[in-house]
């Protein structure tokens, strides 16, 4: 009788698989404060690129359908833009297409580093830093500087600064730990006892 209460009861809470989905991904083991806080300042930078990517993405392949339901014809400001910049307007849409395809691409390699560094991998920088150095390229050299610098906010110049230099400060408080020392600003802990 109990063995069919368990049963009837096991899949009606996605809690457990989400637990073990959790566990599975990030590890069982809960890293030090300074680790979480890069994990967390970095995750949030990754979903507001990887949600501005998708946005702008389905915004410039979805032209069309902007034009027949809101009546605003995106593909002429588009096509504007890109002869300010010095494209082609066909030229243009094709690199932003391409730009923001490429863009999620990057920001999901991010996510994978970070997943490596919640887990202290040594080799969650090379993810970090390879994501996100790949997407400023991208903006610098498939588009072109002018756009890096015209059509790209202070807020996203912002968050990359932020993810490179929180990386960077984090691989050398881990390259610290690794030799024997503290991944903490202030030194070893010391305990009171």
């Amino acid at each position: 009788m109990e063995e069919a209460e368990v049963k009837s009861t096991k899949f009606q809470s996605p809690l457990p698989f989400l637990i073990r989905l959790r566990n599975f991904v990030f590890g069982k083991q809960k890293p030090d404060m300074y680790t979480l806080l890069t994990f967390y300042i970095n995750l949030i930078c990754c979903v507001v690129f990887l949600a501005w990517n998708i946005t702008g993405y389905i915004a410039v392949t979805s032209r069309e359908m902007i034009f027949e339901f809101k009546g605003i014809n995106v593909e002429a400001i588009i096509h504007q833009r890109g002869v300010e910049l010095g494209f082609s307007p066909v030229d243009f849409v094709d690199r932003l297409t391409t730009f923001y395809a490429i863009g999620v691409i990057c920001w999901g390699v991010v996510f994978f580093g970070l997943i490596l560094l919640y887990r202290k991998r040594r080799t969650f920088a090379y993810y970090l830093f390879g994501g996100t150095f790949f997407y400023i390229g991208m903006h610098l050299f498939y588009l072109n500087f002018q756009y890096f610098k015209e059509d790209t906010t202070s807020f996203d110049k912002v968050l990359l600064l932020i993810v490179i230099t929180s990386t960077l400060l984090h691989t050398l408080l881990m390259r610290n730990e690794r030799r024997g020392g503290s991944i903490s600003f202030f030194g070893e802990v010391e305990d009171d006892a």
